[in-house]
């Protein structure tokens, strides 16, 4: 499907500079996202345990899912953005080595520990099922290894038999049924629409439709620009799950080649740009996921005010994001963020990675 036109004028224009500002910018970001990696990797992986530490320097635990996440997007945006055959195989060494995240004994069945390696893990939570699933897509994205799709479609069978509510609907937040939220049930839409863009099976795209039926007419938050909320009781709005729900959309636009899909995506964004601060609405973890998805979207449809919103934030992080010593390991908006944590450098590269990897739109 070629790019599709965009169908809804925004109320809110985010000014760009000139488009050879933009290039020169891009070519800063995959340069900052690039030789960061070679820092993370120096310091955070692990080869003794074979995965990489929490924090640096060590503090002896092995990073969660939530913390491992966006070092696992970062090298595979990076791969994506710089194709070479080193950015691949890392990317292919990276992932081999995150399926230690499954554990066998969950469910009896099998699924995602909270931490890296643990087994048995006890009580598992689906959004962390969820993360890990999206960035197996990403992996795929970025080398073509069929065994990354294996794995998100198994993370996403494990999160519908285990994770959604078979009677009432909705998605619970962990095998002890402790309550519902909106993350993992915004990731398993993302997963399901992913898969069915690429392989067009029937069962993805009924998963996909039966979760977004059922987030509409449930979570939808008309105090907050009908966006969806955490839950169908909490009708708190959060950008990331925003972002997931915005993607979802387009990846059934382009797998179904249905307008609607995209004309939805664009209406989300734009009651999502209407609903958040314009510049780093919460901490680089979740912001890097919801802007990602706006790339995504301006990828598809060209409007110029999606990126606008992700470029923003980028030059935001650049500006204020680096420590004294020059390295990332602040909030974008200059505060100090958790020291030495596996997390905020990476979501901050990362989304320099994504960056690099969208062409700038001609201004």
């Amino acid at each position: 499907m070629g790019a599709l036109l965009a169908t809804l004028v925004s109320a809110i224009v985010i000014p760009l500079p000139s488009h050879a500002t933009l290039v020169a910018n891009q070519a800063e970001y995959q340069q900052f996202a690039e030789q960061g990696l070679v820092t993370m990797q120096q310091d955070w992986w692990n080869p003794k345990t074979g995965w990489y530490d929490n924090r640096f320097p060590d503090d002896g635990q092995i990073a969660s899912v939530w913390s491992s996440y966006p070092m696992m997007e970062l090298i595979a945006a990076i791969a994506i953005s710089d194709p070479t055959a080193a950015n691949k195989a890392l990317v292919n060494a990276t992932f081999k080595a995150g399926e230690g995240f499954w554990d066998p004994t969950i469910e009896g069945a099998g699924g995602i520990a909270w931490q890296w390696g643990l087994t048995p893990s006890g009580n598992a939570f689906f959004d962390d099922a969820g993360w890990w699933g999206v960035a197996y897509l990403d992996a795929y994205r970025a080398t073509g290894n069929s065994r990354w799709l294996y794995d998100a479609g198994r993370v996403l069978a494990y999160i519908d038999r285990y994770g959604w509510d078979t009677k009432n609907g909705g998605m619970w937040w962990d095998t002890g049924q402790n309550y519902k939220t909106s993350e993992p049930l915004a990731a398993a839409t993302l997963i399901a629409s992913t898969l069915y863009r690429i392989q067009h099976k029937k069962y993805y795209l009924q998963l996909a439709t039966k979760y977004l039926t059922w987030a509409d007419a449930a979570t939808r938050n008309p105090k907050a620009n009908d966006l969806y909320g955490r839950s169908a009781t909490d009708g708190t709005v959060m950008d990331y799950v925003e972002g997931m729900m915005i993607d979802a959309h387009v990846q059934l636009c382009l797998g179904t080649k249905e307008q609607s899909y995209c004309n939805q995506a664009e209406t989300i964004a734009e009651e999502s740009l209407q609903q958040f601060p314009q510049l780093h609405p919460w901490t680089p973890e979740p912001d890097t996921i919801y802007l990602k998805a706006f790339l995504d979207l301006y990828a598809v449809d060209g409007n110029p005010n999606w990126y606008a919103l992700a470029y923003e934030n980028a030059e935001a992080a650049k500006d204020d994001a680096r420590d004294d010593t020059g390295w990332w390991s602040k909030d974008w908006w200059g505060d100090w963020a958790d020291p030495g944590v596996l997390f905020t450098p990476a979501a901050t590269l990362e989304m320099f990675a994504w960056m690099s990897a969208a062409a700038p739109p001609s201004t």
